[in-house]
């Protein structure tokens, strides 16, 4: 008995896939041992969720070879990759949300189940036995976000999967919640199931995964186990080029008062007021759900607001809407992108010149050779990877989204940028650029107010950062002379000085 390869559960090898002037994976070859947590890292566009969706029957390969336990798998759909123990969580969690929790895990098969007594008691099995109490009879509309991937992690286990894969299961986890993610990754490590991991984060990738690939291209760079990775090499392989600090020198060209803010008060928000000055990067730092967003949000007349005063400029200004904010030279980057910042269906030239669309119409009509201008000017400008500009924007990436929406505002060119989440979910390379439009707009006399939940991100770029607690600004602070600690306590409501 070949006792090494009985270990493998998963053996990729020399596997391609095109798309209409693409080449998404080129020979890509992998095997993924059994109980271990194998990490697959890479850039955004590198390859890594077409490897995924081949592998849970999403896609078809066009050549090479996949074994799952021992068995040659040549075409496969979703509901059969399940049933052979091979799961796949994605990022989007893949729930019917007007459905009970019981009902979700067990979608499809209730009849095996013996009818709805037997679903919600085996469901409940499943979830106990990962420490999870959520009741089987709630519906999954009123889970959060770490609860529902208990579910997704429950439904995987209801198939006996030997293999789970996980699509950058924290993007929108907090602290807790993501330690409680890796605890029970831990319990499925110790019962002898293998997961795939993939994340940008590469805190995580060091923390708890065993061997790593790195993905560049749609080729394979480099496996090797996670402690033979230095960061700095890590980096270096999944961009192609060497990235001396993670983070820019931040903008030292702070100026006047460019915005002043008085006395938001919303049923979340409490007499919040700012100012912003130009040549600023302002970070905003608290949990999710502190008024953050709702911050922004208010700001730009995306959420009703009673009886603030703004002024630009040292100019009063009125904003009861996005596009009055627009006018006043404000400009944002939403918290979800898929939801609020893009138009999915819509092409990638669409997409960028939507909020200029006032600039190319004329007597009512479209002139589509100016839209195709702007699309094509900011694809090439923030070297957005797209085949042309008449692709679908939802067949990019999430970093080469962002870019877009950031193109989009870049063709208006306002003083104000604002942006929620700017890197949430893209690789360290994009970030890096990211950064660098963020100083480029700050340096040029411009200003940006950055909310982020990775906290290093926040205090490595921002000029001054403002805590917020419980709808309420509880401290100002420079993150270049106070440390992370202190400021962390005024997020956490307990305490703070400026």
């Amino acid at each position: 008995m070949d006792t090494a390869g009985s270990q493998i559960i998963l053996s990729i090898r020399d596997v391609t896939k095109s798309f209409p002037g693409v080449r998404a994976l080129n020979g890509v070859s992998i095997d993924v041992r059994r109980g271990m947590v194998h990490g697959v890292v890479g850039e955004n566009g590198a390859g890594k969720s077409t490897l995924m969706k081949i592998l849970s029957g999403v896609y078809k390969k066009d050549t090479g070879t996949i074994v799952f336990d021992g068995k040659t798998i040549d075409h496969t759909t979703p509901y059969e990759s399940m049933h052979r123990g091979l799961a796949i969580i994605y990022q989007e969690l893949n729930l019917v949300n007007s459905m009970s929790v019981g009902e979700n895990i067990f979608l499809g098969r209730f009849k095996e189940m013996k009818g709805m007594r037997g679903t919600h008691a085996k469901a409940r099995e499943l979830l106990d036995s990962i420490g999870c109490k959520v009741s089987t009879t709630k519906l999954v509309s009123e889970l959060s976000v770490s609860t529902k991937q208990m579910v997704e992690i429950s439904k995987a286990l209801s198939f006996q999967s030997k293999l789970i894969i996980m699509d950058e299961p924290s993007t929108s986890l907090t602290g807790e919640e993501m330690s409680l993610l890796v605890k029970i990754i831990h319990q499925l490590k110790a019962q002898g199931i293998s997961i795939i991991y993939i994340s940008h984060k590469l805190e995580e990738i060091f923390d708890f995964c065993d061997v790593v690939t790195v993905m560049r291209d749609g080729n394979v760079i480099d496996t090797k186990p996670r402690g033979e990775f230095t960061r700095d090499e890590l980096i270096t392989k999944m961009v192609g080029r060497t990235i001396e600090n993670e983070y820019p020198e931040r903008s030292r060209q702070v100026g006047e008062t460019l915005m002043e803010v008085k006395g938001i008060n919303t049923r979340k928000l409490h007499d919040v007021s700012f100012t912003l000055r130009k040549g600023e990067i302002l970070g905003l730092v608290g949990l999710v759900g502190a008024g953050r967003t709702e911050t922004v949000r208010a700001i730009f007349g995306a959420d009703r607001v009673r009886g603030h005063k703004v002024t630009i400029g040292g100019k009063p200004v009125t904003i009861h809407n996005p596009k009055q904010a627009k006018d006043a030279g404000l400009g944002l980057i939403p918290e979800d992108r898929k939801l609020q910042g893009l138009v999915l269906p819509f092409s990638v030239e669409q997409n960028i010149s939507m909020a200029s669309i006032d600039r190319f119409t004329r007597f009512g009509f479209l002139i589509k050779s100016l839209e195709k201008g702007i699309g094509a000017r900011h694809v090439k400008s923030l070297g957005i990877k797209t085949p042309n500009t008449k692709v679908a924007i939802k067949n990019l990436s999430g970093g080469n989204q962002q870019k877009c929406i950031v193109g989009r505002w870049m063709e208006i060119g306002p003083s104000i940028f604002i942006m929620d989440e700017p890197t949430k979910g893209i690789d360290v390379g994009a970030k890096y650029e990211i950064y660098l439009l963020m100083k480029e707009i700050a340096e040029k006399g411009g200003a940006v107010i950055l909310i982020s939940s990775e906290l290093p991100e926040v205090l490595n770029m921002s000029n001054r950062v403002l805590t917020i607690y419980d709808g309420r600004i509880t401290g100002e602070f420079d993150p270049e002379h106070i440390p992370a600690d202190v400021i962390m306590r005024a997020a956490l409501g307990l305490g703070g000085a400026s």
